[in-house]
């Protein structure tokens, strides 16, 4: 089970319907119309000269992209200045649904993981998923438990039992001493 990446850190920013976001502009660089990227996918060719993008809702085209310490940058057809890449700071870096990879393995986005309801195997409720958190060995998901402490559950086949979008549900199997022993379930 792959856990690949749509959206993190955007704060309130979601994709269009129809899309999924591939990366947020954080600012511009330079005077050229290069705009730095955070990426929101596992698949880099995303960014590829030649590959087809929307921003604010307009086709665009990767004329190049440089990779730099977990960023990439990026210059896009139609920003030639300054003044161009700054009006697109924040903005989502969106691709169609129709183009996610169908590679046979499942594979959600994070836009699609925060707020699943997690589920022990035994069907006790221990939260929502607030958050992602990518570790680099694998993402671990942040389940908040109202008044008690949240839960870090790690994004493990062996851990990670089935995620049913359609129910908004992630059944968990804890290993133990994940759930602290002085928290009862409910």
């Amino acid at each position: 089970m792959a856990f690949r990446l749509g959206r993190s850190r955007t704060e309130d920013r979601m994709p269009r319907e129809g899309y999924r976001a591939a990366g947020l502009i954080e600012r511009p660089r330079g005077l050229k119309g290069e705009v730095k990227v955070l990426p929101l996918t596992d698949f880099p060719q995303r960014f590829d000269p030649g590959a087809q993008v929307f921003i604010a809702g307009n086709p665009r085209t990767v004329k190049s992209s440089n990779w730099q310490k977990g960023r990439v940058y990026l210059y896009i057809d139609g920003i030639a200045d300054r003044e161009s890449a700054e009006s697109l700071r924040g903005e989502l870096i969106e691709i169609p649904d129709a183009e996610r990879p169908s590679d046979g393995a499942p594979f959600w986005y994070l836009d699609e993981i925060e707020g699943l309801q997690v589920i022990g195997v035994d069907g006790t409720s221990l939260g929502t998923v607030r958050e992602v958190l990518q570790t680099g060995a694998n993402d671990v998901y942040v389940v908040g438990r109202g008044e008690r402490r949240d839960l870090l559950v790690p994004a493990l086949r062996d851990v990670v039992q089935g995620i049913d979008l359609d129910a908004g549900t992630m059944t968990v199997d804890l290993p133990d001493g994940l759930l602290p022993e002085d928290e009862p379930l409910d």
